[in-house]
């Protein structure tokens, strides 16, 4: 079956689907300290979720968090959950605007490039 492309009239076709990035996994767990409580081995949640993660894993919006209020911010059934998701969120994209005004770019433009990759406004 290997040879099949090699004498086909026509060429393998490239994959289309881009590669996902993984959450960072294990490769420095056992360094990492939640936030919130300092516990060691904290995982790491990505602030934006659904369609946004890989974007969150690729910009860096992400916060390391014990397994316990890991769990509680991704249902984000609680108060608690929710103003927290709500507050990494607005940090995370004024962080954003702010790196982009720095080197140049107008606020207004700023805030298009933040729309135009996340969809929504948080501030």
């Amino acid at each position: 079956m290997s040879d099949y492309y090699q004498t086909c009239p026509f060429p393998k076709p490239e994959p289309t689907k881009k590669k996902k990035l993984q959450q960072n996994g294990y490769k420095n767990k056992k360094e990492r300290r939640c936030w919130y409580t300092g516990e060691p081995s904290a995982d790491r949640h990505e602030v934006f979720p659904g369609v946004y993660r890989q974007t969150s894993i690729e910009m860096g919006f992400q916060v390391d968090v014990c397994r316990r209020l890991h769990e509680e911010l991704q249902a984000n059934s609680s108060k608690w959950a929710r103003c927290e998701n709500q507050k990494w969120r607005m940090y995370y994209q004024k962080l954003y605007e702010d790196k982009l005004i720095k080197s140049g770019i107008e606020p207004e433009k700023a805030r298009e490039v933040w729309l135009t990759m996340m969809g929504r406004n948080y501030l």
